[in-house]
């Protein structure tokens, strides 16, 4: 390694030590840094790696690595993985930073990876990873990724590769559109029994909710759906060509859902479009995550898994003591609740909010939209949101605007019947705390992502003592 690789290094170490001492995180500054010395650092880091696994995706990427790394990492075969969401290239180089002696040699050999979309371009020029993980495909970030065109075309060039195993979502067609052009393709999917009530975990559905996959990737005619969970996540079948949704490896459904016993059954193998239970091919994954959008991610986690060869038992005992990342449905405990959840596109918002309906109590909703780089500057995505059918089957009796742009999503709960004397629009995030007090009513926090690690400070440091360190997920 070159003497300017060398600097770089050691310079993204004494920042990483200088900011630890401040008691500040260093998921990305160290790599920032370190690429400001050194451009070609992250590909000579890159380079060293043995085993690569990544993750990919619009919605879902942070929670599936998270689980994925607690079924992959243990003592005896240690894994490296950006964590916060670092998906960025350099977060990812801050990270791989973490685990380079002051030799520039990487110590770990086996490394999964939150690679965000526009980011998959900068890292496959230096690494081709055995195991390609692809949640599903959604509009996001119009000023970043453009129309959901240039995102597919940015994923098929990562599933491209004889060598890359490519897991993914087999109820979105446009993730199925992708895996045409991946030679190991494995696919995962949701598969509810017709015979049992399962409406707390399938999401509402509107016919005002955005779709980004209704028309067929091969031909172009609208495609014929026998059900759909949430999006265009769903059964399909295209009326003018072969297109449909493709047999599953990789087959699951919520059992007691909304409960503290709830279950990801999981069955191998199963046949497209009906469920055929096998006890030598069906095993039972705890569900800590609350929502048919995080059962998904339960169920790519343990798809990849399986396919790395982890065994049912490790995935389940992974799952039991999996721990929810950062404002992911994150519990506050105190007086009042508050639970804090990521939104940052339609669909993801959808689900978020058909979550936060299931819930009967009668609750407060705050909203903090930031239009910073990370968040995306194009706010138009909240007249995409189906907010009408959320203020129709919710209890919510008022509503909070916070953020750079609280005065759209003010504008946009108004266009969507919320009585105007019913929303407050504070300018300081810490107003937040006085939201729910008088009435001890629980208080859900939805944010976009700039927002999201200050509201975990301040949500901390406003718990009770007695409730300190018990921020979980809701279940």
């Amino acid at each position: 390694m070159s003497f300017r690789a060398l600097l770089a290094v050691w310079m993204s170490k004494f920042v990483t030590i200088g900011l630890k001492i401040m008691g500040r995180g260093a998921t990305s500054l160290p790599g920032v840094i370190a690429q400001r010395v050194y451009l070609l650092l992250p590909d000579r880091l890159l380079r060293q790696i043995d085993t690569c696994v990544i993750v990919t995706g619009t919605n879902g990427k942070t929670t599936t690595t998270e689980l994925l790394y607690a079924m992959l990492h243990s003592d005896d075969e240690p894994w490296l993985v950006n964590r916060g969401g670092a998906n960025l290239i350099q977060g990812i180089l801050a990270t791989l930073l973490q685990k380079t002696n002051w030799r520039g040699r990487l110590t770990v050999k086996r490394v999964l990876l939150e690679v965000d979309e526009a980011t998959m371009r900068l890292v496959l020029p230096s690494i081709r990873p055995q195991v390609l993980v692809l949640t599903n495909v959604l509009r996001d970030q119009l000023d970043r990724y453009g129309e959901i065109d240039q995102t597919i075309m940015l994923l098929r060039n990562a599933a491209w590769g004889a060598d890359t195993t490519l897991v993914t979502n087999a109820d979105d067609p446009l993730c199925v559109a992708i895996s045409s052009i991946n030679q190991k393709p494995v696919f995962f999917g949701y598969a509810p029994m017709e015979s049992t009530d399962e409406t707390s975990v399938v999401d509402l559905v509107s016919g005002n909710q955005v779709r980004d996959g209704a028309f067929c990737e091969k031909c172009g005619a609208l495609l014929s759906y026998e059900r759909y969970f949430y999006g265009q996540m769903g059964i399909y079948a295209c009326p003018e060509c072969s297109f449909k949704r493709p047999e599953l490896s990789f087959a699951g459904r919520v059992l007691d859902a909304g409960t503290a016993a709830s279950q990801l059954c999981v069955n191998e193998y199963a046949a497209t479009q009906d469920w055929r239970p096998s006890e030598d091919r069906e095993f039972l994954v705890p569900n800590p995550l609350k929502g048919l959008y995080n059962a998904y991610n339960l169920l790519a986690a343990t798809s990849a898994a399986r396919t790395l060869g982890v065994s049912p038992s490790r995935i389940a005992e992974a799952s039991k003591r999996f721990i929810q990342p950062l404002g992911r449905m994150q519990v506050f405990p105190g007086h009042p609740e508050r639970i804090l959840s990521l939104i940052k596109n339609p669909t993801g918002a959808d689900s978020v909010l058909s979550t936060v309906a299931q819930d009967a109590r009668e609750k407060m909703v705050c909203f903090v939209i930031n239009d910073n780089f990370a968040d995306g500057r194009d706010v138009s995505w909240l007249w995409d949101v189906d907010l009408e059918v959320f203020v129709e089957n919710s209890p919510s009796t008022r509503y909070v605007c916070a953020g750079t742009r609280a005065a759209d999503m003010a504008l946009r709960l108004a266009y969507a019947g919320v009585d105007r004397l019913d929303i407050k629009i504070v300018d300081d995030t810490e107003a937040l705390l006085l939201v729910g007090n008088e009435e001890a009513l629980p208080v859900y926090v939805l944010s976009t992502y700039t927002a999201l690690h200050p509201l975990v400070s301040l949500l901390t440091h406003a718990q009770p003592k007695e409730f300190r360190g018990k921020a979980v997920s809701a279940s």
